[in-house]
């Protein structure tokens, strides 16, 4: 068979399989194994260092945040306060206007009500001439006589003054 007669060559193989084997054991102990060492070294130093990094930005982040926060606050507290100042003024200056408006509708209130006052009293002074002129008349014609001007002025302010 032919499978069996490489046995004669078998020994050589294992030999040649042996060296073969020690000097890639060697190349890769000597060679490539301390560079991927390093690489892994490097690799898992440049991994610490990035989450040290990242451990001060977060730490120096959340100062920030909070310098803001409390500039923030302080903006808010002092336009709260400006706001309530301006609403104090708004209501003092509203309060003058309020006053003066007062002031002003209750002077022209009586202004009005003098004016009533006297057009009341020139409307019964022209009422009492015509209701002394009326009464004359109707005196007249039905008495057929002329009554005195006092008599019938007086008759009139009496029943004048009685009503207003």
């Amino acid at each position: 068979m032919p499978q069996l007669e490489q046995v004669s060559t078998f020994p050589s193989q294992v030999i040649w399989l042996l060296i073969t084997f020690a000097v890639l054991y060697l190349l890769l102990w000597r060679v490539v194994l301390p560079k991927i060492s390093a690489t892994l070294e490097n690799r898992s130093q440049r991994i610490a260092n990035d989450f040290s990094r990242a451990e001060e930005i977060a730490a120096e982040a959340e100062g920030v945040l909070a310098a803001y926060e409390e500039e923030l606050a302080k903006a808010r507290s002092s336009a709260q306060d400006e706001l309530h100042k301006a609403a104090e003024v708004a209501n003092a200056e509203g309060e003058t206007r309020n006053t003066a408006l007062t002031e002003k509708l209750s002077g022209n209130a009586e202004a009005a009500n003098t004016r009533i006052e006297d057009a009341r009293k020139a409307a019964i002074g022209n009422i009492s001439d015509v209701a002394e002129d009326l009464a004359r008349q109707a005196v007249e014609r039905l008495v057929d006589t002329t009554p005195d001007a006092s008599t019938v002025n007086s008759a009139v302010s009496s029943a004048i003054g009685e009503r207003y």
